[in-house]
C-alpha cells in the first residue's frame, strides 16, 4: 500500500494526519498525575511497517493534538502548582 502525505499546503499551512491514537486509563482533564500511568499508542495498520527496527532505541518522540484544549493560554503554572511561577506555555513540557 502506497500513503501519499502532503504536509505542506500551497498556501504554506501545515497539515496534520492521524496515524493513530494515544490511549489511557485517564477519562477527564486534569494537570499532573501522570507519572504512574501507562498509556499505549495504536498506530493505525497500515503504519506498521514503519515500526521496523525500532527496538534498539530507548525513546520514542510522539507528536500529539491535545484536541480537548479548545481555549488557548499563553501562560500556565506548570503541573497547576500555585506555588511555581507562571510561565509561558512554551516553556511547559
Amino acid at each position: 500500500m502506497s500513503i501519499v502525505i502532503e504536509p505542506i499546503a500551497p498556501d504554506g499551512s501545515i497539515r496534520m494526519h492521524p496515524i493513530g491514537k494515544a490511549r489511557s486509563p485517564i477519562r477527564s482533564q486534569q494537570t499532573g498525575g501522570f507519572q504512574e500511568v501507562e498509556s499505549r499508542i495504536d498506530l493505525l495498520p497500515e503504519f506498521a511497517d514503519y515500526l521496523l527496527g525500532l527496538e534498539p532505541y530507548s525513546h520514542l518522540i510522539v507528536v500529539y493534538w491535545m484536541h480537548e484544549q479548545t481555549a488557548p493560554k499563553a501562560t500556565t503554572r506548570p503541573q497547576g502548582n500555585p506555588l511555581v511561577p507562571e510561565v509561558g506555555m512554551f516553556a511547559c513540557r
